[in-house]
């Protein structure tokens, strides 16, 4: 898959050798060590993902269930005519507070 010539230019290039790489070596040789180094970091990355996915999904668990479903009701409610006459005795104890 990897042409020496390509593989040698990869890690000159890595090196900081990217002056000398052009003597030495043709245009299409530069391009394909680009390409080559470009896919072993994909297939890096690619692999780096694809196994953080898979620790994700073991170690990251879900909260305990709890019941689902209606709660139920209060001990006391109120009809609504009770929920008047204490919304009339509040307005009137603000305004006794007031004034």
């Amino acid at each position: 898959m990897y042409s020496t010539s390509t593989y040698t230019a990869a890690h000159t290039l890595a090196g900081g050798g990217a002056g000398a790489l052009r003597d030495a070596f043709g245009e299409g040789v530069l391009r394909a060590a680009f390409a080559d180094g470009l896919d072993s970091v994909t297939v890096v990355a690619g692999s780096t993902a694809a196994v953080a996915g898979v620790l994700v999904l073991a170690l990251v668990r879900r909260p305990t269930a709890t019941k689902a479903g209606v709660t139920p009701p209060a001990t006391r409610t109120l009809t609504e005519e009770a929920a008047e006459e204490t919304a009339a005795g509040t307005a009137e104890e603000t305004a006794a507070r007031r004034g």
